[in-house]
């Protein structure tokens, strides 16, 4: 064996230990989780087979670890021996579900055939999960564990478990883990949780069904929530006017040490973090990633300390952090939201889960710069320099996407053998104006999204820099914009030759 191999081989073992000690003992943190699961994805063809063997070791939390790690390393050699573990006998009901969990997570769901087959006693297994979920049932973070463990499951045996466990119960308690379930990705267990919310009589939840009506994506989904909240209004009437308070948004006891936004991407994306205090001193983070065009991506939760936390917003390359009150973020956070119903998707369900978390006030709000004034006089100014935004680390992604410059790139590479890169020289102007005609026309959204994504880069930017012309060339950008300025706008031209290079790979 190569001294290679056996040094690969003693860092997975270490690796492999250190995550299991820290799991078990419950200090693992998520930075440290992250970097010790990343070391071994790198390390796949000497972790695997460790791993692999953990599953058959005679203690249940070994075996628990070997399962997490072979979850999240997301390879696909872990489906079939965590396959195996399912006809063991030997093992309970509930670590057999952490088995479910993980197939999913690895896209090889069972069916509800093996399901039945692995559960030895569903009832009981469902009891238990019942008990625990009336328990802790508006506590977010038990929520989120329950819901993942509902999610191990096919939709049928999800949709079974709502319709005839919880709906039956009527139990006001459920109320978040039900409004959570009208974002899961399953058009039957959303409409078997319509009917279990319908059953608990709430006025409140009759604008949250009137809004799946109007914007979920199936058109079976929304004639149930319609139907639902038709026969809500008969039966009970409305929400009180002018009352929006939403039973199951609970806000955190936990004081809020700090709300983090980021600068905007060239997607138009953004990244919030919301950070409160636990007892022990450690943060419990809320992290909501969204856009500008699709709205609120992904979410996630979890407890660090600070040096970790510092670590994670380090680690997002060229992307700056403004802290913001707690108004701000709701507002943002709203603004999302919305994005998200206009592109008729649906919410990941953490996002649900964790609304509380934006509830309340700041005992110590930050200090806010308001944005400079753009005088009409100084505008054609501003927009002849506006371009040098693109030289701020805030600006590194802005420019278009490879495949909406794909058909002028054969071009753009001949003129580029020809030295005739160079703005100022007519085929290449000529070059660039017709690209830009191409992606701000009506087939992308860009003249639509752009002058907003400007306006709320400048206030960002206010907040960075003392130096308000940086965010006036944003300003100025934006307004040139929107009176129709397009083929000659300096930061469109900068855009599209940058897009041009990251297309060649330059």
């Amino acid at each position: 064996m190569s001294k290679r191999k056996v040094s690969a081989g003693s860092e997975v073992a270490d690796l492999i230990a250190r995550f299991c000690e820290g799991f078990v003992a419950g200090e693992l943190t998520i930075a440290e989780g992250v970097w010790i699961i990343e070391r071994l994805q790198i390390l796949s063809d000497e972790a695997l087979p460790r791993i692999r063997g953990l599953l058959v070791s005679p203690d249940e939390d070994t075996r628990q670890v070997a399962i997490v790690l072979l979850r999240e390393l997301g390879d696909p050699r872990a489906v079939a021996p965590l396959r195996r573990m399912l006809y063991n006998s030997d093992y309970s009901d509930e670590e057999k579900l952490s088995v479910l969990q993980a197939l999913e997570a690895l896209g090889a769901p069972v069916d509800e055939a093996t399901f039945r087959d692995a559960i030895s006693d569903p009832e009981t297994l469902i009891r238990r999960s019942l008990a625990y979920a009336l328990e802790a049932a508006e506590d977010p973070a038990h929520v989120e564990v329950l819901l993942e463990g509902m999610e191990g499951g096919p939709p049928e045996v999800q949709k079974q478990y709502v319709r005839e466990v919880l709906a039956p119960l009527a139990d006001s308690r459920l109320l978040l883990l039900l409004v959570t379930l009208l974002h899961n990705e399953h058009d039957e267990v959303i409409v078997a949780a319509i009917d279990a919310v319908e059953r608990l009589k709430e006025p409140a939840v009759i604008p949250l069904l009137e809004e799946r009506a109007q914007y979920d994506p199936s058109g079976w989904v929304r004639h149930a929530a319609e139907n639902a909240a038709l026969r809500l209004k008969t039966r009970i009437g409305g929400p009180s006017e002018g009352v929006s308070s939403l039973p199951w948004v609970k806000p955190s006891p936990l004081p809020l040490t700090r709300c983090m936004l980021s600068t905007i991407d060239g997607s138009g994306g953004q990244i919030l973090f919301v950070e409160r205090e636990e007892p022990d001193g450690d943060l419990q983070v809320f992290d909501l990633m969204f856009n500008d065009h699709e709205g609120i991506k992904d979410c996630f939760s979890g407890v660090v300390d600070e040096s970790d936390l510092d670590e994670m917003v380090a680690a997002l390359e060229s992307v700056e952090f403004v802290d913001i009150s707690l108004a701000r973020a709701r507002a943002e956070v709203a603004r999302a939201y919305q994005t998200t119903l206009d592109a008729r998707r649906r919410l990941p369900p953490a996002s649900i889960i964790w609304q509380g978390w934006i509830e309340g006030e700041d005992a110590d709000p930050p200090e806010e710069f308001p944005v400079p004034h753009l005088e009409p006089s100084s505008q054609a100014e501003l927009l002849a320099e506006c371009d040098g935004l693109l030289d701020l680390d805030e600006f590194d992604y802005w420019f278009f996407n490879p495949d909406e410059v794909e058909s002028f790139l054969s071009r753009y590479q001949d003129l580029l053998r020809r030295n005739q890169v160079e703005q100022g020289l007519r085929p290449f102007d000529a070059l660039l104006d017709e690209a830009i005609e191409a992606v701000m026309s009506e087939k992308y959204r860009y003249r639509e999204l752009l002058p907003d994504r400007l306006r709320r880069q400048a206030w960002l930017l206010a907040q960075l820099y003392e130096d308000q012309e940086i965010a006036l060339w944003a300003l100025a950008a934006a307004a040139a914009l929107e009176e129709g300025v397009i083929v000659t706008h300096p930061l469109l031209r900068e855009m599209m030759y940058l897009s041009f290079l990251n297309a060649s790979g330059l």
